[in-house]
This record gives structure tokens, C-alpha cells and sequence, in this order.
């Protein structure tokens, strides 16, 4: 049986700016190169999840325009079901800046549009969806509360809850409490748990802050530095997969979907992390977001190279 993962979150156009290096203030400076194609953290992971064999619903607003009906059209290319995903006829399409240097680091601008709009009356509306799913997945580029609503029906049909908490922001101790899966990386985390981070003792401890709050258990991603793992049992570190990468944008969403799609495969924590390392380390040799999210017999294919569970 194919896991059924519902996604809710934000849907963008990302124009992709290849530089030599980030702009100091008040410089021009001349790029390399630019991409355009479809983003946000909750089409990346919706994206992500069918790539990896999952059926995934999208709850979602994008603007009445050719951008949304591009990104609507795409989404369906790669099956996903966009009876939820909603056309704003106020508001454009959400739209991401993403500038990337030589060294595959990224700084990001998005403007919101349509995805300010996503409601919890939208997210009462795909109820079913939500409840038909093993997983429920959001993020926190739509408001929060579309997000606590989407909780809150899936807590209450006992679904895995998986939430990835950015753009960070202080969370309410309810969101938390519903959640079962959180996914921040380590500036994430140090806002959430009030408390830097920079050791696997720091990791460790940041971790126990949000359980302490009430989400069931935290894998903490570090970049190179791999994925930290923490519930009510076990504290594992996860190594990185060594590649080249070339553009780190959507890794984080990738591991995120990953993890989900894994979990609701009836995999543990540790497992699930180990192949959304994997996951997360073929997303960052190619340049994009969706163009860059690997299929399901890629990844099972390293994952056996690799002796990964």
C-alpha cells in the first residue's frame, strides 16, 4: 500500500539567482545564471512525497494567474491531488527570491501572496482528506492558523503529524502539543528552545525543550553536520551523506517529506532518517527545488549502495 500523506502549506514561484558570491549592501553585482520554477515549503514537500511513491493531497492558495495555474498543472503532472489546492482571485502567487553562491549556500526573500489567504475554513474543507491520510505534513510559510486546524483534525484521526517550523516563529504550546514530528534545523531550533546549539550535546538538549513541551519526538537537521534524532528512548545522530552539492535550497524539505513517507512506511525514527539523509543528499547535486527531488527508485538504489535501511 502507497502512504497516503496530506500536505498542508505554501506554494511559490522561485526565481533562482546564480552569484559568485551574496551582495553586500548597496552593490550590483553580476550573476551566473537564473532559474525559474515552482517552490514553497509546502508544494516542495508535497512534491517531494510523490516523487518518493506517496499518494499526497495538497491543501494550498495560489493566485488566479499563470503562475498558479502552472503550479497547479505541474502538481498534477506528478499525481498529486490539488482538490484542495485553491485559486485566490485577490492575491498573487506566492513568490521566493532565492539567491545561491559557489560555495551552495542560499539566502531566501518570499513574498507571501495568496498563500497569506490559506484558511482554517480551507483546511475544515479537505477534513476528509485529512482524515483518509496517514500523515498530515505542514509548515509555517501560511497562517498558523490553517496549520493548528490541520492538527487538530489530524490528532483527533489519529494521523502522524509532522511539522517543519519555518519560518521560525514562537510557537503556542497546542501546536506543539499535536505535533508528533518536528523538523527544524539548528537556528530553528536554538528560537524554539531558547538555547544555542553547537555540539551534539547542544542538539541533545534543545531536543528535550520541545518534547518537554509536548511534541513526541525531533529530528534536528545540521547540513553537513547530518540529522539528530530524538524521542522518548533514543538520542541518535545521523552522519550526512557525502556529496558535491550545488544548490542546498529544498533539502530541508526533501528530508522532511522524506521522513514522513518513511514513518507512515512503518519505519523507526532512526531508519526513516537515515533515508531521508539520503533523500536530502541527492536533492543538493542539482540545481532547483522540484526539478532537483529524486524518485523513489533513485533513492532505493543508493540507499542499497550505501547499506541504508
Amino acid at each position: 500500500m502507497r502512504p497516503s500523506i496530506c500536505v498542508i502549506g505554501s506554494a511559490n514561484i522561485d526565481l533562482t539567482f546564480r552569484t559568485p558570491r551574496f551582495p553586500q549592501g548597496g552593490e550590483t553585482l553580476t550573476g551566473h545564471s537564473l532559474h525559474q520554477g515552482m517552490g514553497g515549503k509546502g508544494a516542495n514537500q508535497a512534491v517531494a512525497a510523490a516523487r518518493l511513491g506517496a499518494d499526497v493531497t495538497f491543501v494550498a492558495c495560489v493566485g488566479n494567474d499563470a503562475f498558479g495555474t502552472e503550479a497547479i498543472r505541474q502538481y498534477q503532472a506528478d499525481g498529486i491531488n490539488t482538490d484542495y489546492t485553491r485559486q485566490d482571485n485577490d492575491n498573487p502567487t506566492g513568490t521566493a527570491a532565492i539567491v545561491v553562491d559557489d560555495q551552495a549556500e542560499n539566502c531566501i526573500i518570499v513574498i507571501p501572496g495568496a498563500n497569506a489567504s490559506l484558511s482554517a475554513a480551507d483546511v475544515r474543507k479537505a477534513a476528509k482528506a485529512i482524515e483518509r491520510a496517514d500523515a498530515v505534513v505542514c509548515q509555517l510559510e501560511t497562517p498558523l492558523d490553517a496549520t493548528l486546524e490541520a492538527f487538530r483534525i489530524g490528532r483527533a484521526a489519529g494521523k502522524l503529524t509532522v511539522l517543519t517550523p519555518a519560518p521560525v516563529v514562537p510557537l503556542p504550546d497546542e501546536l506543539l502539543e499535536l505535533c508528533d514530528v518536528c523538523v527544524p534545523n539548528r537556528t530553528e531550533i536554538e528560537v524554539l528552545a531558547g538555547r544555542a546549539v553547537n555540539s551534539h550535546d547542544d542538539a541533545h538538549a534543545a531536543a528535550k525543550v520541545l518534547i518537554a513541551r509536548g511534541v513526541k519526538s525531533v529530528a534536528l537537521t545540521m547540513g553537513g553536520g547530518g540529522a539528530y534524532v530524538v524521542d522518548g528512548s533514543e538520542a541518535v545522530h545521523i552522519p550526512a551523506v557525502n556529496v558535491d552539492a550545488v544548490d542546498t535550497t529544498g533539502a530541508g524539505d526533501a528530508f522532511a517529506a522524506a521522513l514522513a513517507v518513511s514513518l507512515c512506511e512503518g519505519r523507526s525514527l532512526r531508519e526513516s532518517a537515515h533515508r531521508a539523509s539520503v533523500v536530502a543528499a541527492l536533492t543538493v547535486t542539482r540545481i532547483g527545488t522540484h526539478a532537483a527531488f529524486p524518485r523513489r527508485t533513485e533513492v532505493d538504489k543508493v540507499g542499497q549502495a550505501s547499506s541504508l535501511p
